[in-house]
């Protein structure tokens, strides 16, 4: 159950610390009002020229020019330096390393090299799969606070252009499927695919609907009474609308 379980225990042995060499988002006075999504955004409003036309080559590219960007706009800070983070580890799922900071009660998550997520689409009843770029990744946490709390707050990014982000570390206990589900529905969910543990939010007024997936009982916790979602995905989905 990644960070829901109990970190105490021999589980600072030398050989369990990693140590992450990262560096913060500008400092407020360098980066202004922006934020590490709306940098992203005002970079991709100068329409960068894609050298790629397979779909999977387009997004490839765009998480490079994506993490470029990021990195360098962590490096224009004057007042920021790399900082060497060293901390027992606690888990490791397909998208993060996860290290366990005592000192604050958080979680550290680390995206792996190249890596930011995924979303999926369903076409014809079948679900295909596809890369997230950083701008979706932080967009995906908007999200999560939005629907759900408690989500990772991005804070900087390592010299390998991983996004660093700490979360709030939550004990509790795995919750039962059902219970997942019905919180779900709470939250004013539908399911997509309930078999497949994909589920959306329908738009209201927006042009989007937000889509949930990998909404699986072990990515979620019970504490406290409440589910808590700790790792779920989360992206956008275009409506299209048809003529009338």
């Amino acid at each position: 159950m990644s960070h829901a379980e109990n970190p105490t225990g021999d589980s600072a042995r030398p050989a369990d610390i990693e140590v992450i060499r990262w560096r913060a988002w500008p400092c407020e006075s360098c980066r202004g009002s922006a934020t590490a999504l709306s940098f992203l955004v005002r970079c991709l409003g100068s329409n960068p020229e894609v050298s790629a036309t397979d779909r999977n080559e387009v997004i490839d590219w765009f998480k490079k020019w994506e993490a470029d960007r990021l990195l360098d706009w962590v490096k224009s800070c004057e007042h920021t330096s790399w900082t060497d983070t060293r901390l027992p580890r606690l888990a490791e799922g397909s998208e993060h390393l996860v290290l366990f900071d005592e000192a604050t009660a958080e979680v550290v998550k680390i995206t792996h090299p190249g890596l930011y997520g995924d979303y999926y689409e369903v076409t014809s009843g079948r679900i295909s799969q596809f890369d997230s770029a950083p701008a979706e990744y932080l967009l995906r946490m908007r999200w999560w606070e939005k629907l759900f709390s408690a989500a990772l707050d991005p804070i900087g990014m390592t010299k390998g252009k991983q996004i660093v982000s700490r979360q709030r570390f939550i004990s509790g206990e795995p919750p039962a499927q059902s219970q997942v589900d019905r919180f779900l529905v709470e939250a004013g969910l539908i399911p997509v695919k309930q078999s497949c543990w994909l589920w959306k939010k329908e738009a209201g007024d927006s042009e989007v609907e937000v889509w949930v997936g990998d909404a699986r009982a072990d990515n979620f916790v019970s504490a406290g009474g409440e589910i808590i979602p700790i790792d779920i995905r989360i992206w956008g989905v275009p409506i299209l609308h048809k003529p009338s």
